[in-house]
């Protein structure tokens, strides 16, 4: 049995007794071991029974000792206590000891205890002996320096006055002040040269909060875990390190660290969420004082941790809210929960004639709220319910009458969701404007009505029109005619005739009728399909025939056999006449205008209302089935329609129709669809993403194929994207919308088809600003440039810089180059951001050079650029400007430029090359480039992208990438350029491998250009 035994608590394993009676044991064995007094088990040894080996020891052994526990543990202990006893007092504690053990009885001795330094300590001991279950004989003692108490009051009264102290420094700073403060004192009280405190991000990453370091704080950094020291706190509470070799081997991340200890702090969910960490240049070891600081501020330090990360995220959730909220195209306000306005967008403002700037006076909903709606019901009411329901479910959209500060009436549909900004619960309102829409139906329902009445006032039979008017279609027609007039007194028979598909078909009242069959009316009906006109014959019978025309054509005779009263009744036969032909007239019209409205006026072919219905009745008929939408436009079609004129463009546009046909094998343009322009989309019901993806490849070939207009061959190629039900989309516009982005795709990576996946879906603000904001950036200095130095490996001089194009946006704020170049390249502002870099460029150029004259500056080119064959004289004109050299200048092309379209790219590179301009390979290895080309090619250097200098020195595979390119490179006669160097040791290892030039943060982040003289200065001080 052993000291904790009697301390164990039982129970079954698995239950919430059992968690909590361990987590009981782990709190005492906890005691144990900051107790002052030494508390220890021990059994008879096996090699010599006069000692005994210890089980257990907690920490206090070391203190009394100066041997650690682990040295008194186990038969192969290298200490044992009875040896540390006095030797004059060694005979008469073992006599005591072998009283006791052979009559079980405890001890009460005190002798003298030797320490590991030579002092000596009265010691007092309390010893009890048992056996365990197996027999084995234990000894459980406590043993305690006579003098510890007053040891110990003195060590309190340190720690309290150290507290104290600490606590007035840092009681009333919060968040990163706190976080200072506490790294300040904790170097100060700990006599340590570095104290630091860091947060825990997502269990990954290592975010430096505070270092102090000899007083001053240092900067701040991350890191991923496992590039720290802290991985092991993953399952340990605390760390103890010696540094001092990894120091010597030039580990980087060590390199200000000596002798650490580290603590990991909790919170209340027992979540890692931080690290304190104590470093010193010697061996040390942390006293009571850091113990009771941990104690008493571990709670307050990870909140204020916790804190940071929130407010943090809270600013990276403000600015995207306020991106979408000031670009979105529906008016949207921010109310309270009392009605109160908060905020609104441009187009709420204009909507609403809201104040411009910020709001400087109270504004609230009853502002733009008319007393009443049209119902009667007071507006502020329906109002403020709707934000009530909104704060605990998603409430069914309102329609109200609303108004503008100005008087101005509107009917909008009113959007209200419960948002929580800067940790308070408000209310987004989205108002959908539908007064204009509300007029026309409005409009459109008088019209019909003055129609209706006009019919029946020239008709005079309202059943039969009314009936006639629900027909949808011409047999339908014919059929409530014939049901109608046969309830008319006076009919006989009936029959009607549809010349398109000659169709005879005859009733009649009364199975005694003859069935006249069509030969008996034939000569009749020709005179009226020729005249056009009503004709009443006089056989055996009056007979009526009344053609129904459509634009002066007749498309069906309506043939009534009547009695003699009706056949008299002439003003009737009139008015039946006017009846059917209006009705029919009125039925020709909403076939035309339905065609009209679902088919596009150019080409014939469907338009985007009749793509929507096809993917509607398709989907409703099999849900369960696959199928695929796609969407192209045709590339350049704007060059066309401005050198050969419009109508060679719409003679263009109706060619597609027939070469989608002839891929699809269809004998009607059913799924084929014109939505505008040069756009055009097609569904596929039942394709797979296979088969939709070879009928797109199919598609884009026959798209290619030249097209011969008036003698004029004309080649055309599409991009298209393709969408795919139901992974994509449970709906057309879901399915075009996808389809779009996987367009706009294609078209800026150059493929022919691509096929939407979440990765593409950009931000449409954020495409809208690039393209339409553009020009005015260039205009308003919003986008300039900053320079890199590149720096000479063998000597350290700068040679040279890259151009760097920056967009300081002042809504959307800083963009990379990787946010507003890709879409920039959909169009021409591509070529305007080039040549802006280029003349900035140079023009610096030209003054750095008159200090330092060999210097050159390297400026990206994108594909779209590079195959314009007027760059080479826009560059030969900049350089004559500027009276620049060709070697003053150096385009960077990335791997994807040059093999776009090679063979285009070798010829405009060579005219490069005779103004002396040289070429660079940028970001090399991270495409798929040929050898040959970079043989035939007359390229300078290349570019050894950062992803693989970034680990040069801990990723093998990396390292022997980059080592293979140099040796490449230079066997081919050319240089290297490392870019993405950040530290010294990255630079010596390529300084090793001889690459030729340097270029990263290691030397300098990118410049602008009022600061790249004055910083040039200085480097070549």
């Amino acid at each position: 049995m052993s000291l904790f035994d009697g301390w164990m608590f039982k129970g079954e394993p698995h239950t919430a007794q059992h968690r909590a009676n361990s987590s009981n044991q782990n709190d005492l064995n906890d005691l144990f071991q900051r107790l002052a007094s030494v508390i220890y088990d021990a059994t008879p040894s096996k090699v010599n029974s006069d000692l005994w080996c210890l089980t257990y020891a907690n920490q206090a052994i070391e203190r009394l000792t100066g041997y650690p526990p682990e040295a008194f543990l186990g038969e192969s202990a290298s200490v044992f206590l009875y040896d540390l006893i006095h030797p004059e007092d060694r005979a008469r504690v073992g006599a005591e000891y072998d009283r006791c053990r052979t009559t079980l009885s405890p001890i009460f001795v005190r002798y003298r205890l030797c320490h590991a330094n030579g002092s000596l300590h009265w010691v007092e001991e309390r010893t009890r002996f048992k056996r365990d279950m197996d027999g084995q004989l234990h000894s459980t003692a406590i043993l305690q320096d006579i003098d510890e108490p007053t040891k110990q009051s003195e060590a309190n009264t340190r720690v309290d006055q150290v507290l104290a102290t600490l606590n007035e420094h840092v009681a009333v700073a919060t968040g990163q002040e706190f976080l200072e403060h506490l790294t300040r004192r904790l170097a100060f009280i700990t006599n340590v040269r570095q104290v630091g405190i860091f947060r825990i991000e997502q269990g990954r990453y290592v975010e430096c909060l505070a270092v102090a370091r000899d007083g001053l704080m240092m900067p701040r950094f991350s890191a991923r875990i496992e590039q720290t020291l802290f991985e092991p706190l993953f399952h340990q509470p605390r760390l103890t390190l010696d540094l001092s070799d990894r120091i010597a081997n030039g580990d980087e991340f060590v390199v200000a660290l000596r002798h650490i200890h580290a603590y990991r702090l909790d919170n209340r969910q027992n979540q890692w969420v931080g690290v304190l960490v104590l470093d010193h240049d010697e061996m040390f070891k942390p006293d009571d004082a850091v113990s009771r600081v941990l104690e008493l501020y571990n709670d307050r330090a990870v909140t204020e941790i916790q804190r940071l990360g929130l407010e943090q995220r809270l600013q990276v959730s403000e600015r995207r809210y306020r991106a979408f909220f000031e670009t979105a195209v529906l008016p949207s306000l921010v109310v309270t929960r009392t009605g109160k306005i908060l905020d609104f967008n441009d187009a709420a403002r204009k909507l609403l004639a809201l104040p411009e700037g910020n709001l400087d006076f109270d504004l609230t909903v009853s502002d733009i709220l008319p007393q009443k709606q049209r119902d009667g019901r007071y507006s502020i009411a329906q109002f403020m319910r709707l934000l009530r329901q909104s704060l605990q479910v998603q409430p069914d959209p309102l329609h109200l009458d609303v108004q503008s500060l100005e008087g101005y009436p509107r009917s909008v549909i009113v959007h209200a969701t419960s948002t929580a900004l800067n940790l308070s619960e408000r209310v987004l309102i989205t108002l959908e404007d539908v007064t204009e829409r509300l007029a026309t139906e409005h409009h459109l329902d008088v019209q019909h009505q003055l129609m209706e009445e006009r019919q029946a006032r020239l008709r005079g039979l309202a059943r039969l029109a009314t009936e006639l008017e629900r027909q949808p279609d011409v047999r339908e027609f014919l059929l409530a005619c014939r049901d109608e007039l046969f309830q008319l007194e006076g009919v006989e028979q009936l029959a009607f005739y549809r010349l398109e598909t000659q169709c005879w078909r005859h009733t009649a009242k009364t199975s005694e009728s003859p069935a006249w069959k069509l030969e008996y009316h034939q000569a009749t009906l020709d005179r009226v399909q020729a005249l056009g006109t009503l004709q009443l014959v006089r056989r055996q019978d009056p007979w009526l025939y009344f053609p129904l025309l459509d634009n002066g054509v007749t498309v069906a005779i309506l043939v009534i056999e009547c009695d003699s009263n009706l056949h008299k009744d002439q003003e009737f036969i009139s008015l039946l006449w006017q009846t059917l032909s209006l009705a029919f007239d009125n039925l020709v019209q909403r076939l035309t205008l339905k065609r009209q409205a679902r088919r596009d006026s150019l080409t014939g072919l469907g338009n985007r209302t009749q793509l929507h219905e096809w993917v509607a009745e398709s989907l409703a008929q099999n849900p369960g089935q696959e199928a695929a939408l796609l969407l192209f436009d045709l590339n350049k079609f704007k060059e066309i329609n401005d050198t050969l004129g419009h109508h060679f463009g719409d003679r263009l546009l109706c060619e597609i129709g027939p070469r989608l046909q002839s891929v699809l094998h269809q004998e009607n343009d059913r799924g084929i669809a014109r939505l505008g322009g040069d756009e055009f989309a097609v569904f596929m019901p039942g394709y797979g993403l296979s088969e939709s993806w070879n009928i797109s490849e199919r598609i884009s070939q026959a798209l290619s194929e030249p097209y011969q207009l008036d003698g004029i061959q004309l080649q055309v190629e599409a991009s298209i994207g393709l969408a795919h039900y139901p992974e994509q989309g449970l709906d057309g516009h879901e399915l075009l919308r996808c389809a779009d982005v996987a367009m706009y795709a294609a078209k800026s990576s150059g493929r022919p088809v691509v096929a939407f996946e979440t990765l593409l879906d950009a931000s449409t603000p954020q495409r809208i600003a690039v393209l339409s904001e553009l020009d005015q950036a260039l205009t308003d200095g919003q986008i300039w440039v900053a320079y890199q130095p590149v720096v000479r490996a063998s000597d350290g001089h700068i040679s040279g810089l890259e151009a760097l194009v920056r967009w300081s946006h002042p809504d959307l704020g800083p963009l990379s180059p990787a946010e507003f170049i890709p879409i920039a390249e959909m169009g021409q502002g591509i070529r305007r951001i080039t040549q802006f870099v280029l003349e900035s460029s140079l023009s610096s150029l030209q003054q750095w050079r008159k200090r330092m004259p060999d210097l050159h500056v390297a400026v990206n080119i994108s594909g779209r650029v590079l195959m314009d064959q007027s760059l080479p004289q826009q560059i030969s004109d900049l350089l004559d400007r500027y009276q620049l050299p060709g070697e003053a200048l150096i385009l960077e092309l990335t791997e994807s430029t040059l093999l776009s379209d090679p063979l285009r790219a070798v010829d405009i590179i060579n005219e490069m090359s005779t103004l002396g301009v040289q070429v660079e390979v940028d970001d090399f290895g991270t495409g798929y480039s040929s050898l040959a080309y970079l043989k035939s090619l007359p390229i300078h250097a290349l570019k050894i992208d950062q992803s693989f200098i970034a680990d040069l020195l801990i990723d093998p595979q990396d390292r022997v990438i980059v080592e293979s390119t140099i040796t490449m490179a230079h066997a081919l006669g050319l240089q290297t350029v490392a870019e993405g160097v950040e530290d010294e040791m990255t630079l010596i290892e390529l300084v090793k491998m001889k690459c030729d030039a340097i270029q990263g943060y290691y030397f300098s982040k990118p410049i602008p250009e009022p600061d790249v003289e004055q910083w040039l200065v200085n480097y070549n001080r």
